[in-house]
């Protein structure tokens, strides 16, 4: 009898020990790999725009006694990079590509949402919401998609630029507000 009453006792010390007050995860649900293919002078003269071709899920809560007010997605490249780089050494500056999100589903109704930003080393708010109703936030209910532009402004366009392979890895954030 003394044994079981241990034992009982040792898993609920270790259900304790692993207990999640809060989280917050980011689900890539479509697109995790985007491409420009600048294949015609149009393309070169005008950029090129990829409307919704990532799609992301959000799930975050919290456990009292946290007071979560709302939450923000913020996009960067990836460790401060500033240049999509090409195959053959060749750079672009990472503001040639501009991003931009939008409520996927029509559930993020009172979310304000930045329109198109330049994707940059320093990183930007491109939504956030303090609605209490999207807290928690699940992933089937809460998406946001995200459109890319490349080379579509005036100030950076690709006329002139080197023919390559550029690439450049960018980061969304998902970070909850108190």
């Amino acid at each position: 009898m003394r044994f079981l009453v241990v034992g009982i006792l040792f898993l609920i010390g270790n259900f304790s020990i692993f207990a999640q007050d809060n989280y917050a995860r980011l689900t890539v649900l479509i697109g995790s790999h985007i491409e420009f293919n600048f294949n015609t002078l149009d393309k070169y003269e005008n950029g090129i725009q990829i409307p919704d071709g990532t799609t992301l899920g959000v799930a975050i809560g919290e456990i009292a006694p946290a007071v979560m007010t709302g939450w923000h997605l913020d996009v960067q490249t990836y460790l401060g990079a500033t240049d999509l780089v090409g195959s053959t050494g060749a750079t672009l500056p990472s503001e040639t590509i501009q991003i931009e999100a939008t409520d996927a589903n029509g559930n993020l109704g009172t979310a304000v949402f930045s329109g198109l930003t330049d994707l940059t080393a320093a990183g930007a708010t491109i939504m956030s919401t303090n609605d209490l109703t999207d807290i928690p936030a699940d992933p089937n209910t809460h998406q946001i998609n995200i459109t890319y532009e490349c080379g579509m402004l005036p100030a950076n366009n690709l006329m002139g630029a080197t023919a390559d392979y550029y690439t450049i890895e960018v980061e969304f954030i998902l970070i909850p507000d108190f």
